[in-house]
């Protein structure tokens, strides 16, 4: 029996059509990670529940997704854990730490063309059957993911946690801590691109607490973290895509202790004791609300911009409507967190 010309023709459109929506990521979805203590909680955002657990023995301080998404690495200050996106499952845990060398790790990010981490580090470094330590100043250390060894490490100002990838300049780093600074990978040159501490004028002092990087949806790469100084609150801005830094006032003074940019670049997003919806053109506040479960510490968003995720600052995550602030649920989480992601998964 002959096939049917007409079936084969309309499979055949079936499959183109298949075929291109997930070219184009259309059956693309979104998921949180939330790293709590002793376990990765892996949320779907379509119903807004844990549909897995990953367990680990430790508490987890930051984390980074690799720049294809294949892995993602979660810090737990004395290792890295890296977990397969495809399968969610640990398939990796890089130790840095020796009997005579002890690598503590505070924050943590991807190269451009993920094979290395980045990592801002304190080493203590001891001689056998000598009970004397060397503390080393503070380091950027870069770690080689494949050969599972550092290759190189660059001296760095005290108390930056935050390394920040440049998107179309590999041999920069951003570093976030006291100051805002560049620093050049091929001769660890620093530059200063803002003083936050460290200013000529002590009331050009500002004070900000970057722990927390909620990423950017849609990967704009459009990096804003809150700022206090004598005029009251502020945002600075890192474009990941030109390496340009820049200042946005914010009209009202609220806490926060992190924001995010909306995927349309619209609007930030910050977060402490409310939830806070800021213009990204005035910095006048659209609307603020008290948040139900108290203080959280980091937010993130679905890529198509219709839901923000607030927390955790506890054993929950908390569910709004961006476009109304209306809380939709709250997510019960096996443990404590603080941190978490969103990522789409093609």
């Amino acid at each position: 029996m002959r096939p049917n010309k007409s079936k084969i023709a309309l499979i055949s459109i079936i499959t183109f059509i298949l075929m291109t929506l997930v070219s184009q990521g259309a059956w693309a979805k979104d998921f949180i990670y939330a790293p709590i203590s002793n376990g990765l909680q892996i949320i779907d955002c379509d119903t807004d529940t844990i549909i897995k657990t990953i367990p680990y023995n430790d508490t987890i301080l930051s984390a980074a997704f690799s720049p294809d998404g294949k892995r993602y690495y979660l810090n737990a200050v004395q290792s890295v854990y890296v977990i397969d996106t495809a399968t969610d499952k640990l398939i990796d845990t890089l130790s840095f730490s020796s009997e005579l060398s002890k690598v503590s790790v505070f924050g943590i990010t991807v190269s451009n063309d993920g094979k290395k981490l980045y990592m801002c580090c304190s080493i203590t470094k001891k001689k056998q059957n000598i009970p004397k330590l060397n503390v080393l100043p503070p380091q950027l250390v870069a770690y080689d993911i494949a050969g599972r060894k550092m290759v190189k490490n660059y001296p760095i100002p005290a108390s930056f946690s935050s390394p920040i990838t440049l998107i179309n300049d590999p041999d920069h780093l951003v570093l976030v801590g006291l100051d805002i600074l560049k620093i050049n990978l091929k001769t660890g040159k620093t530059e200063q691109m803002m003083g936050l501490l460290n200013t000529k004028k002590p009331e050009d002092m500002r004070n900000s607490l970057v722990v927390w990087q909620p990423g950017s949806p849609g990967d704009h790469g459009i990096f804003v973290n809150p700022y206090y100084d004598a005029q009251g609150l502020g945002y600075f801005i890192i474009d990941k895509n030109t390496g340009k830094l820049s200042l946005l006032r914010g009209k009202d003074v609220w806490f926060a202790y992190s924001s995010i940019l909306s995927p349309d670049k619209k609007f930030i997003y910050a977060v402490m004791d409310e939830l806070i919806k800021v213009d990204m053109a005035t910095g006048e506040t659209v609307k603020a609300v008290p948040l139900k479960t108290g203080t959280n510490y980091t937010v993130a968003l679905t890529s198509d911009g219709k839901k923000i995720y607030v927390g955790p600052a506890g054993p929950d995550i908390s569910v709004y409507d961006t476009k109304t602030l209306e809380l939709l649920s709250v997510i019960p989480l096996m443990a404590d967190g603080e941190y978490m992601t969103c990522f789409n998964k093609k």
